[in-house]
């Protein structure tokens, strides 16, 4: 299995490096006012990736906090609980033959 993973890799990786040979010609983007950016476009779509990435990763950052409060919130109660079943219960005595 493992040397499937690696084979795997190997090709990924040697598919990125012939897709960023193949699109190494220079474009140019239009920005606002005029401003313009000249960059390879593998550099280009690579930049564009990498923010898409981070902003998402930012967007379930909100969800993931959101669950973690949940859970300490939970678990909290939880706690109480055992806390207060645990009280409420009789003392146990020491001889169960004096029934």
């Amino acid at each position: 299995m493992q040397i499937l993973i690696w084979i795997v890799r190997i090709v990924v990786i040697l598919l990125i490096v012939w897709f960023a040979a193949r699109n190494a010609d220079p474009v140019v983007l239009y920005g606002y006012m005029d401003s313009s950016l000249k960059a390879p476009l593998v550099l280009i779509l690579l930049a564009f990736f990498g923010g898409g990435l981070l902003l998402g990763l930012l967007a379930s950052l909100m969800t993931i906090f959101q669950l973690k409060r949940e859970v300490r919130k939970l678990n909290r109660a939880l706690q109480h609980k055992a806390h207060d079943a645990s009280t409420a219960l009789p003392p146990a005595s020491g001889n169960a033959n004096n029934v």
